[in-house]
Order: C-alpha cells, then sequence, then structure tokens
C-alpha cells in the first residue's frame, strides 16, 4: 500500500490515517467504523481500481534446469498431488462432487501451466491501462492468468523453507481460484502442504492428519500400469506410432496387433540373428504364462510429442527456464518437413519392405499406408496428402514391376492391395473419429500426459548417468590411501547415488523421489531379481560412512573436529573391498543390460 501512497497523492484525495485522528491503531476498528459510514461516503478501496503486472522489461529469466522450479514443475504436475487434490474437493463438498466430476473439474482449470523462472523478477501497479511510476517492487510469485491456464513467475531461490512456505502458499491460491473458489482456507493451507509431498505415502499421511477422507479409488487414477494383454481402449489408436522405422526397448510398454485388435504388451528382450531393420524379431509378455515371439512389424509405440513438456498426470505443465531443456528421451520421428524428404524416406522403407515375405509385407505396407494417411495426420494435411499420393502410385509401380530399383519381384498384383486399402481407409477414419471425439479437458491428445502410471523405460539416459557414476567411481580409486578419506567416500557416494538414477531411469524413465541412496536401492532392488543384493550392497557402504554430510561438513562432527582425520586408516581397505564389489555390481549389470 505504501508505493501506492507514493505513486497517486496528485491523482486521488487519500483518506487521513484514523491513528492520527484520536482513534488509536486498530486497523480492523478502522475497517469497522468506515462500514459504518453511509454508501454514497464510504472510500473507493484502492485494491478495487488498480492490478498488479509483472515488468516484463526487468524480468530476467534463470538458468535452465535449476532444482527451485524443477521442484514445483514436478509437484504440481504429479499423480501424487492430483491424488491428494481431487480428496480435497470432495471433502469440501462433502462427497457431493463425484471423483470424475473433481478430476474433470482439474482439467478444466489446468489446461495448461506454464512455469517461469527468473533470477530477477518485479511487478508494478497498474491504473486505468497504464502503468504507475515508483510502484515497481521486487517479488517472489506471480500468477498471470489467461485464457487456457495461467502462468506462474517464480523469483529463482534456493530451497529455502521460508521461500518455499511463501510459494506453496501462493500456488495453493491460485489452484483454488483456478478451481472457482471450491476450497476453504482451512484446505487451501492443506493444499499448500500437499505441494511439499513428493510420495504417496507423504500425501495420504497429511489427508489423515488433518481429518480429510482418501475417497480417490486407485483403479480411476490408474495408479498402476494396464496389466500387459489387456485390450488398448480405441481411444488410444491414434496414438499407436504406425511408423516402422522405430527401436524398441525392454520393459517398454507397447501395443501389440492380434486379431483386429490392439492389446498392451511388455518387451522382454531382441531377439538375436536378425539385423535387418523389418526383420527383428522380439519377446514380449501378454499377461500368458509364457512370452511369445513377434516381428516387430506387429508392435507399436506410443507416439511420444518431439517438445516433451514435464510429464504430467492430468495436466499439461511446461517449465520455461530460459530455453527449452534438452531431453535424451526417446522421441517419435517427426514427419518430414518437405514433401521431397517425404518421398525419400517412402522409396526407402519400401526399398527394404519388398525383400520381405509377403505375409510380413502387407504388414508393413499397411503401417505405411496409414502412416502416411491424411487422416493420421491432422496437423500436416498438404505433406501428408501428397506424400500419400506418391506412396500410392509407388505401391502400382513395384507390383507392375516398374519400380526404380532393379531385383523388385512381386508375388502379388496390384489388385491384391487394393482389396485392403478400403479396410486401411476405414481403419483410419476411425482412428480420427476416436481422437476428435475423446474428452481432453482443454489439453493436447497426448498418450503419456493421462497415463504417466505406465513407465516409459529411458536407456539413453540412464547411461548417462552410469557413465558420469563410473568417472565418480574411477575418481574415488584415485584417493584411496592418501590423506583426504572423506574424499575418497564422499565420491563413492556419488558413483552410487548416479547408478541407481540411472537403474531408475533405464527401468521407468524417472529419477527416484527418494533422497537418500539406501531407500534409492531398496526401490531399485524391487525392478528385478538381479538386483536383490543391493539393498545390503549400499547398506555396507553406509556403514563404511559412505555419506554426502558426513564426509563434507563440520556441524556433522563434534566441536572441533572436521570431516578430514574423522576416519582410520583401517577404512580405507574395507571399503577398497566393498568399492571393487560395487564396481563389478554395476559394471556386471550394465553388461547385461538389466539395470542400466
Amino acid at each position: 500500500m505504501s508505493r501506492l501512497q507514493q505513486a497517486l497523492p496528485e491523482t486521488f484525495v487519500l483518506l487521513e490515517k484514523l491513528s492520527e485522528c484520536h482513534l488509536k491503531d486498530d486497523i480492523y476498528e478502522h475497517h469497522k467504523l468506515l462500514k459504518l459510514l453511509p454508501q454514497r461516503l464510504q472510500p473507493q478501496m484502492l485494491s478495487q481500481i488498480t492490478e498488479e503486472k509483472v515488468v516484463e522489461t526487468q524480468m530476467e529469466l534463470c538458468e535452465r534446469n535449476c532444482d527451485f522450479s524443477g521442484f514445483f514443475s514436478k509437484q504440481l504436475s504429479s499423480t501424487e498431488f492430483r491424488h491428494g487434490l481431487i480428496c480435497l474437493i470432495r471433502a469440501e463438498s462433502e462427497g457431493k462432487v463425484t471423483q470424475e466430476e473433481a478430476e474433470n473439474m482439474c482439467h478444466t482449470a489446468f489446461g495448461r501451466i506454464q512455469i517461469i523462472c527468473c533470477q530477477s523478477l518485479q511487478t508494478e501497479l497498474w491504473l486505468e491501462k497504464q502503468p504507475l511510476l515508483n510502484t515497481a517492487a521486487e517479488t517472489g510469485v506471480y500468477v498471470k492468468q489467461e485464457q487456457q491456464g495461467c502462468i506462474f513467475y517464480l523469483q529463482h531461490s534456493d530451497m529455502d523453507h521460508m521461500v518455499m512456505f511463501q510459494v506453496c502458499g501462493t500456488l495453493a491460491r491460485e489452484i483454488n481460484h483456478l478451481l472457482g473458489n471450491i476450497l476453504g482456507p482451512c484446505n487451501i493451507l492443506v493444499c499448500s502442504h500437499l505441494l511439499t509431498c513428493n510420495s504417496q505415502e507423504k500425501v495420504c499421511k497429511v489427508l489423515a492428519i488433518n481429518h480429510i477422507h482418501d475417497s480417490v479409488e486407485a483403479k480411476s487414477l490408474y495408479l498402476n500400469p494396464p496389466a500387459p494383454g489387456t485390450e488398448i481402449p480405441e481411444e488410444w489408436y491414434d496414438a499407436l506410432e504406425m511408423n516402422i522405422l522405430n527401436n524398441f526397448e525392454e520393459r517398454e510398454y507397447v501395443g501389440y496387433h492380434s486379431n483386429e485388435k490392439y492389446i498392451y504388451a511388455v518387451i522382454i528382450e531382441e531377439l538375436p540373428g536378425n539385423s535387418g531393420q523389418f526383420t527383428q524379431r522380439y519377446k514380449i509378455d501378454i499377461g500368458k504364462e509364457e512370452p511369445i515371439e513377434v516381428s516387430c512389424l506387429d508392435l507399436y509405440q506410443f507416439k511420444r510429442e518431439m517438445t516433451q513438456p514435464t510429464p504430467s498426470a492430468g495436466w499439461e505443465l511446461q517449465l520455461v527456464e530460459g530455453a527449452t531443456p534438452h531431453s535424451s528421451q526417446q522421441t517419435t520421428r517427426s514427419l518430414p518437413t518437405s514433401l521431397e524428404e517425404a518421398k525419400k524416406e517412402i522409396d526407402k522403407c519400401l526399398n527394404d519392405i519388398w525383400t520381405l515375405p509377403k505375409e510380413e509385407r502387407d504388414k508393413a505396407i499397411k503401417r505405411l499406408y496409414l502412416r502416411w494417411h491424411p487422416d493420421k495426420n491432422p496437423d500436416c494435411p498438404l505433406i501428408a496428402t501428397e506424400a500419400f499420393k506418391y506412396l500410392m502410385n509407388r505401391i502400382e509401380e513395384l507390383t507392375k514391376g516398374k519400380g526404380k530399383s532393379t531385383g523388385f519381384h512381386s508375388s502379388s498384383s496390384y489388385s491384391n492391395f487394393q482389396d485392403f486399402f478400403h479396410q486401411w481407409n476405414e481403419e483410419a477414419r476411425r482412428h480420427r473419429t476416436s481422437r476428435e471425439r475423446f474428452p481432453t479437458g482443454g489439453r493436447s491428445y497426448n498418450f503419456w500426459s493421462f497415463n504417466e502410471n505406465i513407465p516409459r523405460p529411458n536407456k539413453e539416459e540412464g547411461k548417462r548417468w552410469c557413465r558420469q557414476a563410473q568417472c565418480d567411481l574411477n575418481a574415488a580409486h584415485k584417493d584411496i590411501g592418501g590423506d583426504s578419506t572423506e574424499w575418497c567416500l564422499f565420491k563413492v557416494h556419488q558413483a552410487v547415488e548416479k547408478s541407481l538414477i540411472a537403474a531408475s531411469y533405464r527401468n521407468n524413465g524417472k529419477q527416484p523421489n527418494c533422497s537418500s541412496i539406501s531407500a534409492m536401492a531398496s526401490k531399485v532392488s524391487s525392478y528385478s531379481p538381479q538386483l536383490s543384493g543391493l539393498s545390503q550392497l549400499v547398506r555396507d557402504l553406509i556403514a563404511l560412512d559412505v555419506d554426502a554430510k558426513k564426509t563434507q561438513y563440520p556441524t556433522y562432527h563434534s566441536f572441533p573436529n572436521i570431516p578430514n582425520g574423522q576416519f582410520r586408516s583401517h577404512v580405507p581397505l574395507k571399503y577398497l573391498l566393498t568399492v571393487e564389489k560395487s564396481n563389478n555390481y554395476f559394471t556386471q549389470q550394465k553388461s547385461t543390460d538389466t539395470s542400466l
């Protein structure tokens, strides 16, 4: 209010402070007295005629991938937070709002959340569409409402408890505003508490402490991935990638085409001995007693966006920190940007397809047909339409022996493919109709935004973390026998922590949501029977003082001691044996590609 008083003395007649009129200092009593005046004599509140806006000219964007904004982006988009928020909405309405209605409220309110992290963030007051001079002031959080959602501006800060409390409180109030102010003051406070929870267990604990019923059915929120063999809903058929130039990762959820329907399957392994692009075969789990072996042409990845937002569980959340962060997560190949590129891709695919046995060739032609069908490409109709025409002409040429390259020998005629064209056209139209009818709640049609529970293994990111873990371990070896044992132990901690993170990326494409290496090891050990000894190995390391803080900070030792000199000389020998075991363990896991 002080910045208003400085900016408006010449524009408005401001009410004198009532404390200077012998009415004591209680501001609430002053408000009561003002309300006793006739309506026409009551002074107008300045907050009713001014608005606060961000000073864009003074905005300095934060470096990308900062922990501060990354924490909030992850919390806002998490399944756990959505779970707790739906419980709050239902509790506030005493059950009058159904779970489905609460989910839809969240979907509608959070059509798109954008987070912009700034090194410098200022706001100023505006009156009658003009900025007021001398009203600019620093702020920690600013929210800009937009037609499709809102933008959260955060001023970068260390993970200070007071700052975290302030940001969570502001976010909770704005979330309530987006929901139509459905939450009362007490539940807004609970909402801010939920924003600090990084696990379902903690969310449930917060709900219990505040006497909020956990009214969400797990099956409705898809907290568990669908069982292999479960039929994929027809609404997601158009999300299946028809591109046949894809590679599949172990434990990846995919679509498997069988008996004219698509079902969920999990990749177990690629079978050796098939090096051709379209001759690869995989062993997959479809829920039967034994895995089955299938052609790569029967398997479909779910489309991934080329510019991946932070995965969300009910809302699309985009993190903006100066520049779009790079992701090594494998993404779906986009359609070529020009017709010439499209023709080259079609020619290359047909060149390989025509050497396949008839049954496999028919499968590949169908996928190529659907990949370029205009109904399957509403975002690029011009290129898709022309490329589709080119594909049809090339198929006709090849079946009639008029291929551009020699060596094409067709065992079927063009009329044979024509028998399938009508069927494939109908399938493309059904896919488009299902996509258009799908209730996105203001969001884009994105399989992964609506199915965060399904693991998305990220082998390349896992390898990246594993490489650094090995570098840390090599550095630790060099410190053995020196006079800085604390550094040796610290580097071991770093190596183990990064190896565990690598295993998590390899399994589900995410970092573990726990902070200690013992908790990480417990979680990672559940990924595979081959990882069962991991927890004990990490406990052995912790017993040898492998700790990130004890090895670095004097506050973890009694005065006047410091970390240097606190680890006895016989420890490195025990540590060396354990480190060698750790190194061999992770190297073995990497070579077998079980965890890394």
